[in-house]
This record gives structure tokens, sequence and C-alpha cells, in this order.
């Protein structure tokens, strides 16, 4: 059991000149999960890919918490079982989005950035690839957890590149790694604590494009006594103004103080154990 409540919000946009939306967004707080997925491919076969990812994500979770699905022994047996059930689940729905693909030609280049964090006991685990984006809002400053696994972030880890460059280069857009193009592939999987006041904010690149961290981060700590949706909105909607070029989508997360139960909610939780 965690020592805290977890509050979620999610919102995405069409942005002002794609004709559809291919980023899917999921929030569950009955699971303690979040994504955002952003889909690749003519066809409306981006939009396909990033439902699959979201959907079957949630899914798998939701049957492993249930016990209707078990997560073989000999998967990863040195994880925890968060990571393991994460991982296991991120697994499947490449699966299924590479199988689809698969199935039609013109699915065929079909594929999705993930980016999702699973809350357990005092810990947040994420799983990542692409270029999608996990922030954390912590003690008013903004930190960037995930790393874009794109050619403009690899020639910045190389050094042809500066941070502020690789922002507005021609091949920003060009992922080395993402979800349906291969059977197998390596997702970024990351484990941290988290404590009352964070603010975790998982956003498609359309946010970022519109956004600088320092903008985030801004807009993050003149808006903390705003309600998380509102918040949400906000971001997406000084996001769109900005820049607009691309599907945008925010899942925002606040971690927040225990609410404290009254007799008669305790009996309920309490018979509702038994």
């Amino acid at each position: 059991m965690s020592s805290f409540d977890i509050e979620f919000a999610a919102v995405t946009d069409i942005g002002k000149i794609r004709e559809k939306n291919e980023d899917n967004v999921l929030i569950s707080s009955d699971l303690g999960l979040g994504v955002v997925a952003d889909g690749m491919g003519g066809h409306s076969a981006g939009e396909i890919a990033s439902n699959i990812a979201v959907s079957v994500l949630a899914e798998t979770i939701r049957k492993v918490n249930t016990n209707q699905l078990k997560i073989p022994e000999n998967f990863l047996p040195k994880l925890d079982p968060a990571e393991r059930k994460l991982l296991m689940a991120a697994n499947l729905a490449n699966a299924a989005i590479y199988s689809t693909a698969q199935s039609s030609d013109i699915y065929r280049m079909m594929g999705t950035t993930l980016t999702g964090v699973l809350f357990d006991g005092d810990f947040a685990t994420a799983v990542h690839v692409g270029d999608s984006r996990l922030y954390l809002f912590r003690d008013k400053k903004i930190v960037q957890i995930t790393t874009d696994h794109s050619l403009a972030m690899e020639h910045v880890r190389r050094g042809l590149l500066t941070r502020a460059e690789a922002d507005h280069s021609k091949i920003q857009n060009v992922l080395t790694r993402a979800m349906g193009i291969k059977k197998n592939i390596e997702f970024d999987l990351l484990k941290f604590p988290v404590k009352i006041g964070d603010t975790l904010l998982l956003c498609s690149d359309g946010l970022y494009k519109g956004l600088s961290e320092n903008d985030m981060g801004d807009i993050l700590r003149e808006g903390s006594q705003l309600p998380i949706v509102k918040l949400c909105k906000q971001l997406v909607r000084v996001s769109n103004d900005k820049d607009g070029q691309d599907n945008i989508s925010a899942v925002l997360i606040k971690i927040l103080p225990a609410k404290k139960l009254t007799f008669k909610q305790r009996l309920k939780t309490f018979f509702s154990r038994r």
C-alpha cells in the first residue's frame, strides 16, 4: 500500500494542421497507470497502433492483477513484480501491433511510441520507447526522466548537435526505436521513488515542440493550486498556441497526501477486503 493518494488527468488535441489525431492517452486510477502513445503510419495506421499500445498495456496489467493471466516464472525473474508486469504488458502490446502490421499492406509501416508509468507502493515504474517523454516536477524544478530514442538525440549524445539545435532539427522526428516495427524490441524500464508534492507529466512530442522545459516548469509552478484537469488543459492549449504543428497529448499525475477516511469509509474498506 502507498502512503499517498494519486490524482490523474489526461488531455489530447489534434493540433492546428493534422487531419487526424494519432495520439492515444489512458489514465486508470484503479490500476495506478498513466500512458501516452504517439502513432505513425498512413491510412489511420498510427491511430490504430497507439490505440493497441495503450489498451493492451492496460488490459494485461488488469488481467495480471486479477489472476486471469500469470507472468511466466522464467520472464526476467530478477526484476521486481511491478517491473515484470509492466514490461510483459509492453511486450504483449508490441506483439499485437507487429502482428496487425504484418496482416495487411496498408498497415505495414504502422508503429507507435509508448511512455507509461505504473505506481506500486511508494515507487513509480516507467516503461518507454520512442520520443514521447516523462518529466518529474519536484521542489519547483522539472527534470526529463526518459531518454528520447530519436536520431536527433543520438546526435546530441555524440556531440554533433546541442540540445537546442536538436529541438529544431529536421531529423527530430526520425525515431531509432518504436513499437510495432520489429517482433521484439527493447524498452527502457525506469524505477524511482515518488513523494507527496511530486507531479509527473507524460507527453507526446507535440507538447514539447510548443513548450520548452522552462515553459512547462513555469506553467506547473504558477498553476500549482489549479485543479489538475485545468492545469493539463492549459499545458496543451499553450503548446498549441505556440506551435500546433502536431497532435498534442499530456497526462498529469499529482502525488497528494492520503485522505483521512471517515469511520463509515474505514468500515466499508474493512468489509470489502474480507
